[in-house]
């Protein structure tokens, strides 16, 4: 452990570390399945879509419904790579935010807590890409957005959005008491 007042960076509690580092591992093998089965996972929404035609809308009419199915299977693949492309990328964030408050925020119980929601936050926002494309086959595309809206982006998304501004301002803080 560094001395109090250092310039040394600290490294995020372990815990942290472990949650970015799967999210990494995460998106990897979700990056990994999307190319080895796109055409089982496209098969599959497919199948899921044409056994739900009312939720979709679909109408009977080949021209019109392929239109539909088309849009859903875009937004099934979209959201799969948006998973991807945000656990990759929360993964680093979660590390980055966490060892600046590790290293900058005085307080213990203001550290903890900022290292909470950064690192279950970041964990848990990527997860709602997952969820959206995984009920998009068997809701439709919007309704699946609000659900996964509901249940992961918006709390773990705010939690994010909450500590990653409340950082900024400890550090803002820290920054004019040196000047």
């Amino acid at each position: 452990m560094t001395a109090p007042g250092s310039d040394a960076w600290r490294r995020p509690p372990l815990p942290s570390l472990l949650a970015a580092i799967l999210l990494i591992a995460c998106a990897e093998v979700g990056g990994a399945a999307m190319v080895k089965f796109k055409l089982e996972l496209t098969r599959w929404a497919r199948s899921v879509i044409l056994a739900r035609p009312a939720t979709h809308g679909l109408v009977g009419v080949r021209d019109v419904d392929e239109q539909v199915i088309d849009e859903a299977i875009v937004k099934f693949d979209a959201g799969l790579r948006l998973f991807h492309l945000h656990a990759e990328g929360m993964g680093l964030v979660i590390i980055a935010t966490t060892m600046t408050a590790a290293t900058l925020v005085r307080s213990d119980g203001v550290r903890r807590a900022v290292i909470v929601l950064l690192s279950a936050g970041g964990a848990g926002y990527p997860v709602g890409y997952l969820l959206w494309s995984a009920l998009i086959p068997y809701y439709g595309v919007e309704p699946a957005k609000t659900i996964a809206e509901r249940l992961i982006w918006i709390p773990f998304g705010g939690a994010t959005i909450i500590a990653a501004w409340w950082l900024t301002v400890l550090v803002a803080m820290r920054l004019v008491r040196r000047s």
